[in-house]
């Protein structure tokens, strides 16, 4: 195992003759130890109490107790030695009062900053018995050097405020879980100081106010301990990179050292995507470096993508699997809203109409808000596959449809794309298709109008002449083929078809900006007017900006003028003469 990490880390090799390097050898190896612990290739050695042969870890016997064990050796007590209590037992809910000492003073520990710093200081310890209020203390000591899982196996049991405090602590530090912000503001409110935790937790639930929160509480988290801080920096640094706070970043890192960037895998990580935040060249050719090690390869790659860069696809696809798993093994009471950010932000180019479904199903994402987000993202899809020209691209979409329909059951705009849907099939030539399509539309009117988009598109008049005499009362129908008069310049084909159109700000809008988009300028000034009077200023300034756009009026001929264009050019030589003078007598 040891062999493992060794070459899995791949450090220098240390120069003889050269002094320097000879001192870094002991800060060297400590970080390659925390390192393989972080890692998983080793395992933190779980301190085992002299006087009591039941091992706290079950598959520890007690006769492999190494004798170098530098813990005090103390008798556990009874609750110690029980059963381990249920998770839901852990949760116990406790009103938080205000103590004189804050369960998160470290400062005993501020010095701590390798294994070494342990040994001697619980070597003062030797011969005290074991209480809980050590047990705590022994806690922190672990936490001080970023050793969660030992820190929780020190209040195993102990369901008093100060260990409840420690516990939810080390979910807080736990990159798997998710922080008790109620909690934290209690302790918040006691001790100005611990406000850091509450705002490393809001940062950790994507919370933009954890970002200024810990702004004010800079010096607090300077003071922590040194593998404290940077456990916390790999919580809080990810966090501002998505919620894009690059200047707060620079100056978090501001406080840890050269040297303790250099003897931290963990701080070169977090201070490589501070560079990336920074728009730093070489940041992400250092990021890619961590793909290949599982304790980073999902930020990295979440923030190689966040900054548009590419990573391989089976890489992205193999991660969101990871997530949609991990989210599957969350209660329906917990929350997701992070996860889905980063799985249809940052990853959203993996998560196609299968996975998305597949993140639909999960528990914890049925709450009204993710199902907006999933529907949204899939709607978004379907959007995009159905204006496709490709026919796979749009048989694709017409299957996914189908197969979406629970989650888009109720949402506006689910008729209109099954319809759309519909038309597109039986204009492939695929009526058994189109057929099934057809079924889910309660009204038929919805389908004639995607028909009417699609033989728009397809620039089809036949068949949208066709649809607009065997639809004759539809005024959606009726618009269509006036845009498609405007886009072929007919004048008379559109004072034909304009009779009896509403002549309302939303209508007037949609028909002058096609005449610009066109160029042609057959839509009458009327609709003009009628844009410019509107009461909505956004409406005024995009009806403005066309006319503006619009060529003057050619002047009259000599020839015959049409019946349809009086009032217009009446309209026209209105306006060109201005307002007219009043006298006042």
């Amino acid at each position: 195992m040891l062999a493992q990490a060794a070459s899995a880390q791949q450090e220098p090799p240390i120069v003889s003759g050269q002094p320097d390097e000879i001192d870094r050898l002991p800060g060297e190896l400590d970080s390659f130890v925390q390192d393989a612990i972080n890692e998983g290739l080793l395992r933190p050695a779980k301190p085992q109490p002299a006087e009591t042969p039941a091992s706290p870890v079950a598959d520890q016997p007690a006769e492999n107790v190494s004798p170098q064990d530098i813990r005090p050796q103390v008798t556990e007590t009874a609750e110690e030695q029980a059963p381990a209590e249920p998770a839901a037992t852990a949760q116990i809910q406790v009103e938080y009062l205000c103590p004189e000492t804050s369960p998160y003073d470290f400062a005993e520990f501020s010095d701590f900053t390798s294994y070494g710093d342990l040994a001697q200081w619980r070597g003062f310890l030797e011969g005290e018995e074991r209480t809980t209020a050590l047990g705590r203390l022994m806690a922190k000591a672990y936490l001080s050097l970023g050793m969660i899982a030992e820190a929780r196996s020190e209040i195993k049991g102990d369901y008093g405020q100060g260990g409840v405090a420690l516990r939810l602590l080390t979910d807080l530090l736990d990159r798997d879980t998710r922080p008790d912000l109620s909690f934290f503001r209690d302790v918040a409110s006691c001790a100005h100081a611990d406000g850091v935790w509450l705002a490393i937790g809001q940062l950790k639930s994507n919370d933009a106010n954890g970002a200024d929160l810990l702004a004010q509480h800079f010096a607090d988290f300077r003071a922590l301990p040194l593998r404290l801080r940077a456990d916390a920096a790999f919580i809080v640094i990810p966090a501002l990179d998505r919620l894009d706070r690059p200047i707060l970043s620079e100056r978090l890192m501001t406080s840890f050292t050269a040297e303790e960037f250099a003897q931290s895998r963990e701080l070169q990580f977090v201070k490589a995507l501070q560079r990336l935040s920074m728009g730093s060249p070489s940041a992400a050719d250092d990021i890619r470096g961590y793909l290949r090690r599982a304790q980073y390869r999902n930020e990295a790659a979440s923030a190689l993508r966040r900054h548009g860069k590419a990573i391989s696809s089976e890489l992205e696809r193999e991660i969101v699997d990871y997530y949609i798993n991990e989210l599957g093994n969350l209660p329906a009471e917990a929350s997701v809203s992070e996860n889905l950010d980063l799985i249809l932000h940052d990853l959203n180019s993996a998560v196609g109409y299968d996975l998305t479904l597949r993140l639909a199903d999960v528990p914890a994402a049925a709450d009204p808000e993710s199902r907006e987000r999933l529907a949204g993202h899939f709607e978004d899809m379907l959007d995009e596959d159905l204006q496709s020209d490709a026919f796979l691209i749009n048989l694709k979409a017409m299957d996914a449809l189908m197969k979406g329909e629970a989650l888009l059951a109720d949402r506006a705009g689910t008729e209109a794309r099954f319809a759309r849907a519909a038309a597109i099939a039986a204009n492939l030539g695929l009526p058994s298709m189109s057929a099934k399509l057809s079924e889910r539309l309660t009204h038929d009117a919805a389908l004639a109008l995607a028909q009417a988009e699609l033989a728009f598109r397809l620039k089809d008049d036949a068949t949208l002449a066709r649809l607009l005499e065997e639809n004759p009362d539809s005024v959606a129908i009726r618009k269509v083929a006036l845009i498609d008069a405007i886009n072929r310049g007919d004048r008379a084909a559109f004072n034909r078809l304009v009779r009896g159109i509403p002549e309302d700000v939303d209508t007037a809008l949609m028909l002058i900006e096609a005449d610009a988009a066109a160029g042609h300028w057959v839509v009458p000034q009327r609709f003009y007017t009628i844009a410019a009077r509107s009461g909505d200023e956004e409406t005024q300034i995009r009806a403005l900006r066309v006319s503006d756009a619009r060529p003057a009026p050619e002047p009259p001929t000599g020839g015959e003028i049409e019946l349809t264009d009086v009032s217009s050019r009446l309209e026209r030589l209105r306006e060109s003469l201005g307002p007219i003078p009043t006298e006042v007598r």
